[in-house]
């Protein structure tokens, strides 16, 4: 992961999953959340 997947997932936040965006749920739920934002910034780190 990346800054500019960081930024892709923060473009999309709190937006139902499409295919355009599906590579940003990481957690397969259906929505871009919160929870996605900390699985990509825990493998950030």
């Amino acid at each position: 992961m990346t800054l500019d997947d960081l930024l892709g997932l923060l473009a999309n936040f709190m937006q139902p999953v499409t295919k355009a965006n599906a590579m940003y749920d990481l957690n397969g739920d259906g929505l871009i959340s919160t929870y996605d934002l900390i699985l990509l910034l825990s493998q950030l780190i």
